[in-house]
């Protein structure tokens, strides 16, 4: 996906001529006699919304998890297993030299070579998967007793490598728990030559992150439980902020975003929009207002009693009570009073032509 430079754009959504009304108007009187007395400017309350978004770039990102490493030596032949496939207990995940790599579940590393007689809890993790794949009746009980070597020799001929019992360090590849998606590390490729130890499997969890980084300047401008619209090829995801955190860059914040009811932000579509090894970038509008229609009527309309509660007044001089639903821009959606209702500003103009605006 094309990578996008972040940037941030305040938008703000009002009514049809809301904001022009005072610019019009002075543009539109005439020059007066100086000597005319002064006279009130009006406003027609009108229907109209507010509203206002930031927009930023969201980065989401598979949080990958190192868990396992390579045990064999010598050349990766072939790699069956390809980046972000589901494996369970028993796949291949690569070979070396032609000798097949088995997953499996445990704890313990694989480290040494098991065979007859051999004793502890890699067995045990061993005997498990026997037991998972059929080839073994009885319980893990950490010693490789001749049960155990029969099936590890049927296992090894499924395989198609010679059946002699004995398994070596690098024929399995213990993680900490399965069915899990994989990534491989970039030394792991078909004609890599390994020597052992290298961090080959990473797990990709169940959902990507996605989080919006803010420098300095623009960290106070999101409220910390704002709606988020992130934009893809073939839509849109609603998300929002979900908690804020300190970037590991200096003076950043990134805000982490949630899908709906804390579910993932882009559902079931993930893995076919969300890169798995690189970030991927997306539009992101931060709903800093919520879009809210009503009786639009400017700021500069609206005073304060004694009470500190807000009041316009009619052009016929009368105090009207209002709530301030959201206002944004010198414009406010107010309830208390009614679209058509003529207003009177409080400040004045000298010379002719007043009237509404």
């Amino acid at each position: 996906m094309r990578r996008r430079v972040a940037l941030w754009v305040a938008v703000a959504i009002v009514g049809v001529g809301a904001l022009g009304f005072w610019a019009g108007r002075r543009a539109l009187v005439p020059p007066g006699n100086p000597l005319t007395g002064a006279e009130a400017l009006t406003y027609t309350v009108q229907e109209g919304e507010v509203g206002r978004s930031l927009t930023f770039t969201a980065v989401a990102e598979w949080d990958l998890t190192p868990v396992g490493r390579n045990g064999a030596s010598g050349v990766v032949t072939s790699m069956p297993v390809a980046v972000g496939d589901a494996v369970s207990a028993g796949d291949v995940l690569y070979t070396v030299d032609l000798r097949p790599v088995v997953i499996a579940q445990g704890a313990v590393p694989a480290f040494r070579t098991l065979l007859l007689e051999t004793e502890g809890p890699d067995v045990a993790q061993l005997q498990g998967l026997l037991v998972g794949l059929g080839l073994l009746s009885v319980e893990p009980d950490g010693v490789f007793g001749r049960s155990t070597r029969d099936a590890v020799k049927v296992w090894q001929k499924g395989l198609g490598v010679e059946s002699d019992g004995v398994v070596r360090s690098g024929d399995v590849l213990f993680v900490p728990t399965l069915p899990i998606r994989v990534v491989f590390s970039d030394v792991l490729e078909v004609g890599a030559r390994l020597s052992g130890g290298e961090q080959v499997v990473s797990v990709v969890p169940d959902d990507p992150t996605f989080r919006i980084p803010l420098s300095i300047e623009q960290r106070s401008l999101v409220p910390l439980s704002a709606d988020v619209h992130v934009t893809y090829p073939e839509g849109v995801w609603d998300a929002r902020v979900d908690r804020a955190v300190e970037s590991a860059q200096f003076g950043q914040l990134d805000l982490l975003l949630t899908g709906a009811g804390g579910r993932s932000v882009c559902g079931s579509e993930c893995a076919r929009w969300v890169d798995l090894v690189d970030r991927t970038d997306f539009r992101a509008e931060v709903v800093v207002i919520p879009r809210t229609s009503g009786p639009l009527v400017p700021v500069a309309a609206i005073s304060t009693d004694a009470a500190n509660e807000p009041f316009v007044t009619t052009v016929d001089g009368v105090e009207v009570p209002v709530t301030i639903v959201a206002a944004s821009q010198g414009v406010a959606v107010v309830d208390g009073i009614d679209v058509g209702t003529i207003l009177r500003l409080p400040f004045e103009t000298t010379g002719q032509g007043a009237g509404s605006g």
